[in-house]
């Protein structure tokens, strides 16, 4: 009977069950309980009701941009330089040329007795990137510069170099920077390939009759053919602006000649890293829409409520002002969560592709750009970079709105707005003003924050 009476109270342990097991047991069911709870309520029941903080979010701060044109940019020594024309309805005509040396392939090179010109070509690599209607016609001029530019002198968009009253060229053509081009037999990368000969053969003249010094060394022969312009000439209607790799191989002038001796010869004029090169941009407002002009030449920042702007190139860059924050700080002891800068576009689809990416700084005293302190967590976290699926850029400035709330000495001069890397990206973008008809496709400022005086 004993026997019976143990074996019917054996537990599921193996072990003779004792009333302690009902404890542990009840505590363990009591512990996976608690642990799965959803986390928002997890220390809900803890905390009393007047230490929850107060998060708050508003899209209403006060924020207005307008438009004004840019500065000049640094345009020497670029690892591709533009050269094109655009006609834009609404930005008007921009133009681009550059100046260039070209060095010598073989120094001390003698073309022999009586040496009698052919023809002299140039040759110019495409660079790959493109802007506009690759399909419109350009027409190209080149001329001898009059004056030598250095290599250690720093250059910028909008330097002007004397030049001779020849055009050499006069050329048009329909660009093809994916096609490759077949010369003297081979086959070669995509290229931009003209005569300097057929107009007026005076150049190649030069070139042949050389005196024996000048072929000594680059730095003697530059002074006696200090560079081309090659510049396109303005289009009215479309227009493509085209980028030249002009470090290339393949970039080079050739002359093409006979002596006395042989025929058909030819010798390479070649550029480098060494050789000195500068990017001039020209912008024709005056050809864009009235609105644009109002705002970017006359100074109507009155504007820039219904739309801003801001173009590649020597284009157009815009200002962004914040309201006054004193009454944030009146408001007691607040902390920026996030403050994210929305900027949506007012085209449904920017003309020839929206720049690819934003540049936001903060202005100085002295109308300078600073960068934002946001900018030092990282381009993932400040962003600037276009969004398709919104037709938007973002911009995380949340140190800079705090500093304003905060720092009471600080004056607001506001940010400024371009297109990254402008000597390479002339695409421009429209922007929606603060109107507020715009809803939420307006210009604004999403702030989320903690007052922690409540």
């Amino acid at each position: 009977m004993t026997a019976l009476l143990e074996k019917k109270n054996k537990s599921p342990f193996g072990k003779r069950f004792k009333p302690e097991y009902f404890l542990l047991l009840f505590f363990t069911i009591l512990l996976f309980s608690q642990c799965s709870k959803p986390a928002g309520q997890i220390g809900a029941i803890i905390l009393p009701e007047d230490s929850k903080l107060n998060l708050f979010y508003t899209d209403t701060a006060s924020i207005y941009a307008f438009s004004e044109p840019n500065d000049s940019i640094r345009t020497d020594h670029l690892a591709t330089s533009m050269m094109g024309s655009v006609s834009d309805p609404v930005f008007g005509i921009t133009n681009a040329g550059f100046y260039m040396q070209f060095l010598l392939s073989i120094p001390k090179h003698s073309f022999g007795d009586n040496p009698k010109l052919d023809s002299l070509v140039i040759q110019l690599a495409y660079g790959g990137n493109n802007y506009g209607d690759t399909n419109s016609t350009i027409t190209v001029h080149v001329y001898e510069m009059m004056e030598s530019i250095e290599y250690d002198t720093v250059y910028y968009s909008n330097t002007v170099i004397p030049v001779g009253s020849v055009d050499y060229a006069d050329y048009t053509f329909t660009p093809r920077p994916v096609d490759s081009i077949v010369v003297d037999g081979d086959t070669i990368p995509p290229a931009l390939r003209f005569s300097l000969s057929d107009r007026s053969t005076a150049l190649g003249e030069k070139l042949l009759n050389i005196p024996t010094d000048n072929m000594t060394d680059n730095d003697v022969f530059l002074e006696y053919l200090k560079g081309l312009y090659i510049v396109a000439q303005p289009t009215y209607s479309k227009g493509t602006l085209l980028s030249f790799d002009l470090n290339s191989l393949y970039t080079m002038m050739t002359i093409y000649y006979s002596n006395d001796t042989v025929d058909s010869l030819r010798y390479n004029y070649v550029t480098r890293s060494s050789a000195t090169r500068i990017n001039r941009f020209a912008n024709f407002f005056a050809a864009g829409d009235n609105s644009f002009q109002q705002q970017v030449l006359q100074g109507d920042t009155a504007l820039g409520k219904e739309r801003f702007y801001v173009q590649g190139t020597t284009g157009v860059r815009s200002v962004i002002k914040i309201g006054d924050m004193k009454s944030w700080r009146d408001m007691g002891i607040i902390a920026v969560n996030e403050a994210k800068l929305i900027l949506s576009g007012a085209e449904e689809e920017p003309l020839w592709g929206a720049p690819p990416k934003l540049l936001l700084y903060e202005i100085n005293e002295d109308g300078k750009n600073e960068h934002l302190e946001d900018q030092g967590m990282g381009d993932d976290y400040f962003g600037g970079v276009y969004k398709s699926s919104t037709n938007s850029y973002e911009f995380r400035i949340t140190q800079y709105i705090q500093s304003l709330i905060d720092d009471t000495t600080k004056t607001n001069y506001g940010l400024s707005l371009y297109v990254d890397s402008p000597w390479y990206i002339p695409n421009r973008f429209i922007f929606n003003g603060n109107d507020t008809t715009f809803k939420e496709r307006r210009l604004k400022l999403n702030i989320l924050y903690t007052n922690l005086s409540q």
